[in-house]
């Protein structure tokens, strides 16, 4: 979903706006839907958040729904903390002028509904 610009498993700023706000939406009139218990989440997210923030001191983890009201959209969007803040952009000397490239990842699947081979649910649940 990334641009050219951006690294592998990132996702625009402004589509994880809009699925935390779904989200956010979501919980105000939940109800017993949401069955997701777990997210796999590739590596490859976790390879690009080292090399792009190396001295990044946390990640956030932020629940989104890729479509308003369907807790199966579910998505975990992961967001790198620098100075006590969320790095949402990429800030590379040699970009070119324009938008920065997104700092925002997610290749993340929910489990259930979307488990694949050894991604079952688990730990004891």
């Amino acid at each position: 979903m990334s641009t050219t610009n951006d690294p592998d498993g990132t996702i625009p700023v402004t589509t994880a706006k809009e699925w935390a706000a779904n989200w956010r939406d979501y919980l105000k009139t939940a109800n017993p839907d949401f069955i997701t218990r777990s997210f796999v989440i590739p590596i490859v997210d976790f390879k690009n958040i080292l090399l792009y923030n190396p001295d990044a001191e946390a990640v956030k983890a932020f629940i989104g729904l890729e479509f308003a009201g369907d807790a199966l959209s579910a998505k975990l969007m992961l967001v790198p903390v620098n100075g006590g803040e969320e790095v949402l952009y990429k800030h590379l000397t040699d970009e070119k002028v324009g938008n920065p490239p997104s700092n925002v990842y997610d290749l993340t699947t929910a489990c259930p509904p979307t488990c694949g081979p050894g991604t079952g649910e688990s730990l004891d649940a």
